[in-house]
């Protein structure tokens, strides 16, 4: 074993000397050199193998091992767990438990009686109580845990009659070993002065026994174990037989002023076992004191926290974390129970959760007390609203201190503004958005009054902000401050840039909400855009980033940045809403101009998050003006000349200008005359050559550098729009096309080159693919003939498909045509099938697993060509007509016109289900049990006689392997579906021929299963379903005994 585990060793050698090993686990009476190799070695690796052996024969070759040798085994694995066991490492003392747990699992109670009774003595033994709790754990888990198994439902039952037995003299024992643990003697330490002894405690009795000290390692060790126990019974056991008194003994040890930090993960461990509690959404009527009960626990929990800042700041973020996950447990799942309750008040709860949310540094824990704030104000009833009016507005009032440089800069100061988390969100970010929206919450119920909170302090930074501009020294480009007032500058910065974002925010609350007094929402949200849009248009004439710039001081420059991108971000928002309740006055339309186009014109000044928000903004702006009112004004016109020369350092930036253009130039302009139909076209025609020009010049000797830059720089942007028009009227769709055809034959020209780099491809056929989902039917037949033809040749030419990166794409492309209404497929559709089978299909299948998007993407052509083109195997009747006239021997409804395609289509959805990819399997099956829904599949003649048989043989063989276990309920209704084809058959004929064909059974063996399978020859689907189950729980238990006796009989 030494060697084997040498990193020195070869691997020849590793493999010559596991073949030894698995020769030992062959031998007759294993077990027996097991124990002598537990009892004579000290050898770690050689006791792991024995153990592993003898789980072996306690799982496989219990059935035929002797009464004395049973009674040897569980001897030998008891007396270590005694004498050994506490101290014993955790791995030792585990295994050893659960191998005795695995022989209770055999012979409990009838040939294991005393099993339970020995855990009960170990745990009334102080020595025997780890040990104990270790059998307790191990019990729970393999008896009650989610991957316990049993041979059949019967046993199941017995097991779980037998523990809830002995549920209350469990909890007996072990609310005393926890008091009794929480009064142990342990190391003293001066980490955390004590509580005050004239301080008030929910627990006075144990709580003044647990000083400011250390466990000892041995105490933490059977602490940890008896914490771990309860929470897995927790599991299990119904709520109404857990006694309060486990539950006080279990807060004793989350009262976090009384340890060290080193006894963090104690407390963590304690609110683990609180929360499993709550966990269950459905809980007994009966236990509403229950809960009553652990609510006033959990206040004073909290209470106790909070009584002490030092307390406070030194909180385990990881503690605090399942804190909050009880408070938000306790108040989503029975809120409604506790307020039923005449002495129930939540201000108990709210009062020191407000003081833990002010007064904590982490920012991790802030978060969590934000989300029990959110889950709280989530679970008022609108009628109960107001009478936590005062509690909400005092909680908002604080949020937007907390937010503000102004009342927070300590904290604020040392939040994280440059990292980026997987979300490519900064820690400031965080903190600001999850604020905001806990406020949003609120508003849903105070709108006026929030708002209001907001609009003050809002008004105070826009003032300071306005007052900027008489520092501003024009003619020579610079700011009249000194550096005091350029350090408050960037916080005045911060301060505006939150509080518009919060202001924003809110404005969708506040203006849906009817107005009560004297302003109406219109007014405020109109007085509010107006302030908005002057505090834009300065930012832009005053050329901020280019002065800050000169200042030298970073923190300055991303602090005006992101003022200015919110101040545009508002505006987009703010213009959606007025819109809807009035037209915009041309002082707004250029206004908004102005603080766009400019912005955008510049091209290397302006910093690219500003240039970014500015193009959502005229985005947003094309979308609800209408075109004829912005195409008369000069700045307009030239911008659209301009956009597409535009370059950004964000490609997305690209994108959005040039689909704000589009927008502009393809929404509907309602009725024209001749002339501006005219001006119309040629603006979209100069547009769109001035776009794809650089394009349009690549040819076939271009350089690839060139080619990749110039697709980088022009599909994506085509993309979008062409995606942007899909809900667009047909005449927007027409002209559109009409701009784009020379760009598309250009693409299909340079196609077979495009498509060979994997960057390249992807953004042509990218392309190609939102062109053929939203421009098909405007292209016309010819123009997708010709597309299609040209994909098909590249993909189709010799060893050419396996260098076609993207062809998953091109498959959806050609699905998007196989879909289109009309009678085209006809053209298309042969020479599809041709290529999916006679050139994908065997690239997949030459490739294995490594191509799944491929084969998702050929599995759902294939899919949709069945489903959709039916007719092209299968003749309708009304077409066939019946007549007198016809053959017996004419194609009819169940003699395909193709046979040989079809079926060789459908093995395709065959192979798949013998694929252990999850997403292949579930998409073949999905679409199988489609066909079969409308186009009564599993029914044709072609599909029984060819294929019935071997796609339950497949489905069966998975259920019995259980290789595809998330899928179960799927394939037994496919099984049923299948078998309901003819019932008679299934059972007389498929059945009796698969288990004849199952291996490792006896025939007599099989007589039973097909017999108990066949007992009523039932039809119906629960039943059906029911005995299918039956049946692969029987195959496999019969399957195991097999396996162990030959084993035992070696």
């Amino acid at each position: 074993m030494e060697e084997f585990f040498n990193p020195h060793t070869s691997n020849s050698r590793k493999h010559d000397i596991e073949q030894q090993l698995n020769y030992f686990k062959s031998l007759p009476d294993l077990w027996k050199y097991c124990i002598y190799f537990l009892t004579n070695t000290s050898n770690q690796y050689v006791k792991i193998f024995a153990l592993s052996s003898l789980e072996t024969v306690i799982n496989q070759q219990w059935s035929n091992t002797e009464w004395s040798s049973k009674e040897e085994i569980k001897s030998l694995l008891h007396n270590y767990l005694v004498e050994q066991g506490h101290s014993s490492t955790h791995f030792f003392r585990s295994k050893y438990a659960k191998l005795i747990v695995d022989i209770a699992k055999h012979d409990w109670p009838n040939r294991y009686p005393h099993f339970f009774n020995n855990i009960l003595e170990l745990l009334r033994t102080e020595p025997n109580q780890l040990v104990g709790l270790a059998l307790l754990k191990t019990t729970s888990e393999e008896f009650m845990g989610i991957q316990a198994t049993y041979k059949n439902s019967s046993r199941k039952d017995e097991i779980i009659r037998l523990l809830q037995q002995y549920i209350p003299v469990v909890f007996e024992i072990l609310t005393n070993i926890l008091d009794n643990l929480g009064t142990k003697p342990r190391h003293t330490s001066t980490a955390t002065p004590p509580p005050s002894p004239a301080h008030p405690s929910s627990s006075p009795t144990l709580s003044q026994h647990l000083g400011s000290a250390l466990f000892r390692p041995d105490i933490k060790t059977l602490t940890k174990e008896a914490l771990e126990t309860v929470q897995h019974l927790f599991t299990w056991v119904p709520v109404q037989r857990i006694p309060p008194q486990i539950i006080k003994a279990i807060f004793s040890f989350t009262n976090v002023s009384s340890y060290s930090q080193d006894d963090d993960d104690m407390c963590v461990l304690a609110m683990s076992a609180i929360n499993e509690l709550l966990y269950r959404k459905c809980t007994p009527p009966d236990t509403q004191d229950f809960y009553f009960q652990l609510y006033h626990q959990t206040v004073d929990l909290l209470k106790e926290i909070t009584s002490s800042s030092n307390r406070i700041e030194s909180l385990d973020p990881v503690f605090m974390e399942k804190m909050s996950e009880l408070l938000v447990l306790l108040i989503e799942h029975h809120f409604w129970r506790l307020e039923s309750e005449p002495e129930f008040s939540a201000l108990d709860l709210l009062s020191p959760l407000f003081q833990l949310t002010l007064q904590l540094i982490s920012i991790r824990c802030y978060f969590c007390c934000l989300t029990v704030w959110a889950s709280f104000a989530k679970q008022i009833k609108p009628q109960n609203a107001k009478k936590y009016s005062d509690v909400f507005i005092t909680l908002v009032t604080a949020l937007l201190k907390k937010i503000q440089f102004t009342y927070n800069f300590n904290q604020l100061n040392v939040i994280n503004e440059i990292d980026m988390d997987e979300n490519n969100e900064t820690e400031w970010q965080v903190f600001l958005k999850t604020t905001i929206e806990v406020i949003a919450i609120i508003a849903e119920y105070f709108p006026s009054e929030t708002f209001g909170l907001v609009l003050s302090p809002w008004k105070v930074s826009y003032d300071i902000f306005r007052s900027l501009e008489q520092s501003l020294d024009y003619q020579n480009s610079s700011l009249k401050l000194n550096v005091s007032e350029t350090e408050r500058l960037c916080y005045v910065f911060k301060d505006f840039s939150s509080l518009t974002q919060t202001l924003t925010r809110l404005s969708s609350v506040y203006i849906d909400q009817t107005a009560e007094g004297c302003q109406s929402p219109t007014t405020v949200i109109n007085s509010i855009l107006e302030k908005i849009l002057e505090s834009a248009s300065l930012s832009n004439k005053a050329n901020f980033y280019e002065l800050i710039t000169r200042e030298g001081d970073t923190r300055l420059t991303s602090s005006f940045v992101e003022l200015h991108s919110q101040l545009l971000a508002a505006v987009q928002t703010l213009l959606s809403w007025t819109t809807r309740k009035s037209i915009l006055s041309n002082h707004v339309l250029k206004a908004v101009l102005d603080i766009t186009l400019p912005v955008l014109r510049n091209q290397h000044i302006v910093p690219s998050k500003i240039k970014h928000a500015a193009a959502h903004l005229l985005l947003s702006f094309t979308d609800i003006v209408f075109a004829p009112n912005l195409i008369i004004i000069p700045s307009v016109v030239q911008f659209i000349h301009v956009a597409p020369s535009l370059t950004f350092s964000d490609k997305q930036t690209n994108c959005i200008v040039n689909n704000s253009v589009s927008n502009l130039l393809l929404k509907p302009w309602g009725e024209l005359s001749h002339e501006d139909s005219l001006q119309r076209n040629a603006f979209i025609s100069t547009f769109f050559e001035n776009l794809t020009k650089d394009f349009r010049d690549l040819n076939l000797d271009s350089r690839e550098d060139r080619i990749q830059d110039v697709i980088e720089n022009t599909l994506p942007s085509l993309s979008v729009i062409v995606e942007s028009c899909r809900h667009f009227p047909i005449a927007s769709k027409k002209l559109l096309t009409i701009a784009l055809k020379p760009t598309i034959h250009h693409g299909l020209y340079m196609f077979p080159i495009l498509v060979r780099g994997k960057e390249a491809s992807n953004y042509v056929l990218t392309f190609f693919l939102r062109v053929m989902a939203v421009l098909q039917q405007q292209l016309g037949i010819d123009e997708t003939k010709n597309a299609v033809q040209v994909f098909m040749q590249v993909t189709m030419n010799e060893g050419q498909a396996s260098s076609v990166c993207g062809l998953d794409k091109l498959l959806q492309i050609l699905q998007l045509v196989i879909e289109a209404p009309g009678n085209g497929y006809k053209t298309f559709l042969p020479g599809i099938l041709q290529l999916c089978m006679e050139n994908i299909y065997p690239l997949i299948v030459s490739q294995g697993s490594n191509s799944p998007d491929v084969s998702v993407a050929l599995i759902s052509l294939l899919y949709s060509i069945l489903l959709h083109r039916w007719q092209y195997f299968y003749v309708s009747q009304v077409r066939l007509g019946y007549s007198p006239g016809c053959s017996d021997s004419d194609p009819g409804v169940e003699h395909p016109q193709k046979p040989e395609q079809l079926l060789a289509v459908l093995q395709v959805f065959g192979q798949a289900l013998l694929q252990q990819d999850l997403n292949i399997f579930r998409i073949s099956l999905a679409a199988l049990e489609d066909l079969n829904s409308k186009w009564k599949l599993y029914h044709k003649m072609l599909f029984r006689c060819h294929l019935l048989a071997e796609f339950l043989t497949v489905l069966i063989n998975c259920l019995l392997d259980k290789s595809q276990s998330s899928l179960m309920d799927d394939v037994q209704m496919a099984i049923y579906n299948m078998a309901a084809v003819n019932f008679e058959g299934f059972y007389s004929t498929f059945l009796k021929k698969f288990v004849q064909s199952m291996e490792g059974i006896s025939n007599e063996q099989r007589t039973m299963l097909l017999g108990n399978f066949q007992h009523n020859y039932d039809t119906d689907m629960p039943t059906f379903v029911h005995n299918l189950q039956s049946f692969m729980n029987e195959a496999r238990h019969l399957r195991m005994c097999n396996i162990n006796y030959s084993l035992s009989s070696c």
